[in-house]
């Protein structure tokens, strides 16, 4: 029996393994639809919408000066600029591929992949500690590899 831990979490973005990530987390949430009618005395339902979402912490890591890395790769998926003050003409933002991953000791190990929108990006600095990023993200559409 073996227990992991940290240590073994990576994350992939667009197929690439990010250089520092602190930590990431999912949750995948069930709805489901009511199918009662009048008359009856017990509920029924069927299944509706999943949703998967959830963050990570990267740090504001790169490899020489002026390179960019994982952050900048995230931001420029969801942050962009626009040619004037308040002329609403920024590009659209676009999905990211995501793998969480549990190196496990076998070749594919655990892992969840699936493409995404980032919901939210927040950095923060501070003195003593390393210059993060912080995450959010919501699945678009059913995951493509999935290996529990």
């Amino acid at each position: 029996m073996a227990y992991y831990s940290g240590q073994q979490g990576e994350l992939y973005i667009d197929g690439v393994k990010a250089a520092k990530v602190q930590n990431w987390s999912f949750t995948s949430s069930q709805e489901v639809l009511e199918t009662v009618a009048l008359g009856d005395t017990d509920k029924t339902s069927i299944a509706g919408m999943r949703t998967l979402s959830g963050q990570c912490r990267l740090f504001y890591y790169q490899n020489s000066a002026g390179s960019g890395g994982d952050v900048t790769k995230l931001i420029n998926k969801c942050i962009k600029t626009g040619s004037g003050e308040g002329d609403g003409t920024a590009a659209s933002s676009t999905t990211a591929r995501l793998k969480l991953r549990v190196a496990d000791g076998s070749s594919a190990g655990r892992y969840i992949e699936f493409y995404c929108w980032l919901t939210s990006i927040s950095m923060s600095m501070a003195i003593g500690e390393v210059f993060s990023a912080d995450v959010n993200f919501e699945a678009n559409g059913a995951p493509t590899g999935l290996a529990i």
